[in-house]
């Protein structure tokens, strides 16, 4: 990992939190955050690198996913995960899954960011609950695609393999996007360790 130390604007590497704390890109821990770190900045980051023409929050985005793990008839521990799925992006940010890809270190802290995240708040990332969680967000793409851009003839990977939701999105903005975060996360009954 490469130091920050002496680069300006920087302190190692670590971001500073809306709630004061320091959290270590290098070393995650799950002391360094807070539900309201979380909360607050996935309602501020708009899916699809905020190219499309309405905002839509990745916080809102994490709300529905666990919505359809309910009606779906999963779990409550399920729900708290597809509710925690991106919770990493408040760290690192929502980057586009061609940039991911292009990143190869990109996954590694990633993965190391979300173990602290489900260390936190005991999520279990069991190969079932990835199977859900997985096939709910990959629905959830291809729905916000054909809600929030305009029609095109491209065909995205996997689009045809997916089932289809018919519910709106509601595009909260951030104030709402948090709040809403906050109560399924209360819902499901997520709280400080």
């Amino acid at each position: 990992m490469i130091q920050t130390e002496n680069t300006f604007g920087c302190v190692g590497n670590t971001i500073r939190l809306r709630s004061g704390r320091y959290f270590n890109l290098a070393d995650p821990k799950p002391n360094q955050f807070t539900l309201q770190d979380i909360s607050g900045a996935l309602s501020k980051i708009c899916r699809f690198g905020g190219q499309i023409d309405r905002f839509y929050s990745v916080a809102e985005h994490s709300c529905l996913c666990a919505s359809v793990a309910v009606g779906d008839g999963h779990s409550s521990e399920v729900a708290r995960a597809c509710l925690l799925h991106d919770a990493a992006e408040a760290f690192i940010g929502d980057c586009v899954k061609p940039l991911k890809i292009m990143l190869p270190d990109y996954s590694r802290i990633e993965s190391s960011v979300e173990d602290a995240i489900a260390q936190h708040f005991g999520i279990v990332w069991d190969a079932e609950t990835c199977r859900i969680v997985r096939e709910i967000d990959h629905s959830m793409l291809i729905h916000e695609r054909r809600k929030l851009f305009s029609r095109d003839k491209v065909k995205w990977a996997g689009e045809d393999q997916v089932r289809d939701f018919t519910f709106d999105l509601a595009c909260f903005d951030s104030f709402e996007a948090e709040d809403f975060f906050n109560r399924m996360a209360k819902a499901f009954g997520i709280r400080e360790s």
